[in-house]
């Protein structure tokens, strides 16, 4: 478990018991954030091999 999904478990705890007022999304912000992170990775890293891939077939035509 990250910093992030700790931090949305103790402000999910904190919003059910009425100890902080903040709406949900700002509850949830550290998990959207995570997750955002996570997918910008993801999207990156089929780009790079994306990029090896056609790399790779140009240089076979050669």
């Amino acid at each position: 478990m990250g910093i992030a999904e700790v931090l949305t478990i103790v402000f999910v705890v904190l919003k059910l018991t009425n100890v902080i007022a903040w709406s949900w999304w700002l509850v949830l912000l550290p998990a959207i954030i995570s997750f955002s992170i996570y997918a910008l990775i993801l999207v990156i890293k089929l780009v790079m091999v994306m990029i090896a891939v056609v790399a790779v077939k140009k240089r076979k035509e050669l």
